[in-house]
C-alpha cells in the first residue's frame, strides 16, 4: 500500500536529518484492469498528438500513449485542441524557457523535450504549450509544469511531494476528463528519490491529478495517493496511463437502484467540496448544491430553493461545526450507503442526481467534532 510505503519513506528521511542533527462496494474483485480503459467520462476526447520518440502508443480511441518507454522518458498528450501537439519540436520552446529561466535566480532550469506540448487547450486557455521543466537548486531538484503564451508563463501549476527529490524522468502526462464535469484535467507521473538513508538513491514513482477549474488547475493530493493505493511505487511500469484510468473509472461508491459511482467522479467531488470550504468559496460551493435543500438550524426548518438563498445563509448552514467537520475530513475512501457519500463524520452528504451530476443534497448542523480548546 502507498501510504506504508510513504509512512516508510518519511520515517527513512526523519531519522536521516535526526542523525545529521541538522521528515467498495462496486467492484467485481478490487482489481485494476490494465487492459483497456472504460468508457465514460473518462474517455479520450482528444483529436491529435505526437507521443516522444521511444514512447509506447496505446491503442485507445482517445490516442493516448503510454509514455513509459524502456528509458522512462516517454510521453503522454490528449487535447481537445485542433492543431497538432509536437512535444519537443514546438518552435516556442526555446522562448519558453527564455521566459521561464531566471525565476529562481541563479538555479538550474531546463525544459524536458520529450514531454513539452505545443497546441493544447485547457480550461480557459487556448493553444497554449504546456511545458516541463526540471529545476535544481541547492543540489535538490524538482518538476514544473506551467503554460506558456507567446513566450510567457501564463500558469504555472502547484508544486507537489515537495519533501522528495524529483529523479529526472517522467512517465507519462496526459490531458484527460476526472471527473466528468466537461473540462480536461492533467493527469501526470513521475519518479523521485528520498534522497536519504540506504535507500535514498532507490527511485519510486508518485502520480498528481490537477483537476481543472477554468483559469487554475488544484492538485487532488488525496485523489492521487489514493491511486497509488492499488499500484506498487517501487515498478514504475506499472504506472502507466492505462493503469491510473482504470483506477480512476472503477465504481467503488455505490447507489443502490442506479448507476455506480467512480472513484474519479466522488473523490474529486470530495476534494473540491473541502477546498471550496476552507477557503471560503461560497460561490462555488453555491453551485454544488441540490435544490431545494431542506436545512435545521437552530430548531427550526429550513428550505434553501436557489443559490442565492443559499449565500443570503451562507453562515448559518456552514456553521462552525460542519466547517470543523469538513477540515478533518478525508477526501478517499469515504463512506457511503444506499443514499450517498458522507463527508466527514456527517457534516456533508452528497450524490448522483437523475441527470448524472453529483450534488449536495444534506448538510446536517449535528456532527461529531473535536473542538478540545473550546474555540468559537
Amino acid at each position: 500500500m502507498i501510504k506504508k510505503q510513504i509512512t516508510s519513506i518519511l520515517l527513512t528521511v526523519a531519522l536521516c536529518i535526526l542523525t545529521a542533527s541538522a521528515l467498495t462496494g462496486c467492484a467485481a474483485n478490487g482489481k485494476n484492469d490494465a487492459s483497456g480503459v472504460q468508457e465514460g467520462p473518462l474517455s479520450s476526447q482528444g483529436q491529435s498528438e505526437s507521443p516522444a520518440a521511444g514512447s509506447t502508443a496505446a491503442a485507445d480511441a482517445g490516442n493516448t500513449a503510454d509514455g513509459k518507454a524502456s528509458t522512462g522518458t516517454g510521453a503522454s498528450s490528449d487535447n481537445n485542441s485542433s492543431t497538432e501537439t509536437v512535444p519537443g519540436t514546438s518552435p516556442s520552446s526555446d522562448a519558453a524557457e527564455a521566459a521561464l529561466e531566471g525565476r529562481e535566480g541563479g538555479t538550474d532550469a531546463k525544459v524536458i523535450e520529450s514531454q513539452t506540448f505545443s497546441g493544447v487547450s485547457l480550461g480557459g486557455y487556448e493553444n497554449v504549450q504546456f511545458t516541463t521543466r526540471e529545476i535544481t537548486e541547492n543540489g535538490r531538484s524538482r518538476v514544473e509544469y506551467s503554460l506558456v503564451s507567446d513566450g510567457d508563463a501564463v500558469y504555472i501549476f502547484p508544486d507537489a511531494y515537495d519533501y522528495w527529490q524529483f529523479a529526472s524522468e517522467v512517465n507519462f502526462i496526459a490531458f484527460r476528463d476526472v471527473n466528468g464535469d466537461g473540462q480536461k484535467d492533467v493527469i501526470t507521473s513521475e519518479q523521485y528519490i528520498t534522497g536519504a538513508g540506504a535507500e535514498g538513491a532507490v527511485p519510486f514513482s508518485m502520480t498528481r491529478i490537477y483537476l481543472n477549474q477554468g483559469s487554475e488547475f488544484l492538485f487532488a493530493e488525496g485523489l492521487s495517493v489514493s491511486i497509488g493505493n492499488s499500484l506498487d511505487a517501487s515498478r514504475s511500469e506499472e504506472y502507466t496511463v492505462e493503469n491510473i484510468l482504470a483506477i480512476l473509472e472503477e465504481p467503488v461508491y455505490c447507489n443502490f437502484g442506479g448507476t455506480g459511482w467512480t472513484r474519479g467522479e466522488i473523490e474529486s467531488f470530495a476534494f473540491l467540496v473541502k477546498n471550496d470550504v476552507l477557503n471560503d468559496n461560497r460561490e462555488a460551493l453555491s453551485q454544488k448544491i441540490n435544490y431545494p435543500l431542506p436545512l435545521v438550524r437552530n430548531g427550526e426548518q429550513l428550505q434553501i430553493s436557489s443559490p442565492e438563498e443559499f449565500l443570503a445563509s451562507y453562515d448559518d448552514i456552514l456553521n462552525l461545526q460542519v466547517i470543523y467537520d469538513v477540515e478533518g475530513a478525508e477526501t478517499e475512501d469515504l463512506f457511503w450507503n444506499q443514499d450517498g457519500v458522507m463527508l466527514g463524520t456527517g457534516a456533508i452528504w452528497f450524490g448522483k442526481m437523475q441527470d448524472g451530476s453529483i450534488k449536495i443534497y444534506a448538510i446536517p448542523a449535528e456532527v461529531q467534532y473535536c473542538n478540545p480548546l473550546d474555540v468559537d
